[in-house]
């Protein structure tokens, strides 16, 4: 009777334990967040491979970290003055989305568009925001495509006086990333 309880015991924590592996957020695996504004000169474009993305499939539950000098511009110079005169990289190192989908995802099989909504934090102000964004499925991966407008007033962020009228007042930040 002991050893039938101990079996029963053994196969109720292997069972719990799959279950809270399941259950675990996914990450960011791999893929690319881009920054763009139009300019009169050139437009502006920057990308990053590096984010800390945590998706929970079964609450919606999304936060996301990007450190801010992780973006590579097409010319040095202009990486520096995106970080010493607009973003202020030094000061406020990170941009963060906390949010959640506002469907259920838990279950979902082909292409789904989804809205989430939550707190994006640039340059130390925060924001309630609304994204759009599709999700799928490809191989081992969960594969979320995203488009967020940001206008730079709304974080504060102040343009360098001799920029003011060759660059945009608004950005567009878009990816892809495949999350495990």
């Amino acid at each position: 009777m002991i050893k039938i309880f101990k079996n029963c015991f053994l196969l109720a924590g292997l069972l719990l334990s799959i279950n809270n592996l399941h259950a675990q957020p996914l990450s960011f695996h791999h893929g690319e967040i881009e920054f763009y504004t139009a300019s009169i000169m050139t437009d502006i474009e920057a990308v990053t491979e590096n984010a800390d993305v945590k998706l929970d499939i079964q609450t919606g539950n999304i936060e996301v970290t990007i450190n801010i000098k992780s973006f590579v511009f097409e010319y040095e110079t202009m990486q520096e003055h995106f970080n010493e005169k607009y973003m202020e990289s030094d000061k406020f190192p990170q941009a963060t989305f906390k949010g959640k989908t506002e469907q259920d995802i838990s279950n979902f099989t082909d292409e789904i568009e989804i809205d989430a909504s939550g707190k994006m934090t640039i340059h130390g102000v925060t924001k309630e925001i609304q994204v759009k964004a599709k999700i799928s499925k490809a191989e081992d991966y969960t594969v979320v495509k995203f488009k967020i407008p940001i206008v730079f007033e709304d974080y504060n962020v102040d343009e360098p006086s001799i920029l003011t009228k060759s660059v945009a007042k608004d950005v567009l930040i878009k990816g892809i990333i495949y999350l495990k």
